[in-house]
């Protein structure tokens, strides 16, 4: 019954987080810090937050995983081995972020500008991408940056017909 009060308060679709992550990439591990705190403060505001893994996540790894981050569990894991949502959103590297409502893509890229180049990072993130674009959507606006280039991991994509025809 709570649960769907809740809906009812809410207008129509909640935006979503959606962040690509890779258990052995070394920015999504640095990362985890951020992404945890950046997950309770959107859970608060109502916003769901899933990591998706797209070289796949087995339950034991998503537990491994789980421990070592102390990743809450308001945080969702989710095997994406066979590409769906990174074909979809056309995801590139680990970590990249979505914020995604009425299943329109708000923004995409980076998290934030703690890192410029793979491997250097600054000792100060001036530019929060992720936040500003969730709270311009919770005020019913578009965020003045929807597109940022995200620094990771390459996600390893298995060759498709679509593949044929790229311009790489």
């Amino acid at each position: 019954m709570a649960q769907h009060q809740h809906e009812a308060a809410s207008d129509g679709d909640r935006p979503e987080v959606i962040i690509f992550m890779a258990v052995d990439c070394p920015i999504t591990q640095k990362y985890m810090v951020t992404i945890k705190e950046l997950a309770t403060q959107f859970a608060e505001k109502g916003i769901s937050t899933s990591g998706y893994f797209p070289a796949g996540l087995s339950k034991k790894q998503s537990s491994a995983f789980r421990d070592e981050y102390q990743i809450p569990r308001i945080i969702k894991l989710v095997d994406d081995k066979k590409h769906v949502l990174t074909e979809k959103l056309d995801a590139k590297v680990t970590p990249e972020v979505y914020l995604v409502h009425n299943n329109q893509v708000i923004y995409r890229g980076a998290i934030d500008n703690w890192f410029y180049e793979l491997g250097r990072y600054r000792l100060e993130t001036t530019e929060h991408y992720l936040i500003d674009a969730v709270n311009a959507t919770l005020e019913g606006k578009q965020p003045e940056i929807t597109e940022t280039e995200a620094l990771g991991c390459f996600i390893q994509r298995s060759p498709t017909k679509s593949e044929t025809h790229n311009h790489h």
